[in-house]
């Protein structure tokens, strides 16, 4: 009986830690899914260029960042450059260039994830990955 009981709880906890898998983020190879497509091309900190489909900052096709205190949204659509600066504890410090010809100096996370298709696979870098996005 002790043995019978022994081995449900090891099934049991098999059987949790497989449903665990499910939790967070996007299965692997694949892009999330956005309302607006969006276009993108990422040059990493050792000078590789990617370009993107489907580009998304955490699944979202918006910049979320923080100007001072107060936190800030911005439209891909609106941005014509992102440059990554300095990382200082979980933030990145970025300059912004907005398609109307204003900059912004910006935090973001630096573990943020940027999503997007190559058109051969689904592509993920992590935002301290980045050097530079570029916006068509």
């Amino acid at each position: 009986m002790k043995r019978l009981a022994v081995l449900a709880l090891v099934l049991f906890g098999a059987l949790f830690c497989m449903g665990m898998s499910e939790l967070g983020g996007h299965p692997e190879g694949t892009v999330p899914e956005t309302d607006v497509r969006i276009s993108a091309k990422v040059v990493d900190h050792s000078g590789v260029e990617t370009s993107l489909n489907q580009f998304s900052m955490d699944g979202k096709t918006y910049l979320d960042a923080l100007r001072g205190s107060g936190q800030l949204t911005i439209p891909f659509q609106q941005l014509a450059t992102l440059t990554c600066g300095k990382a200082s504890g979980d933030d990145l410090a970025v300059q912004v260039k907005l398609k109307s010809g204003s900059t912004l100096d910006l935090t973001i996370r630096k573990r943020a994830l940027f999503y997007g298709s190559t058109g051969y696979g689904a592509f993920v870098i992590k935002a301290r990955d980045v050097a530079r996005i570029e916006f068509p």
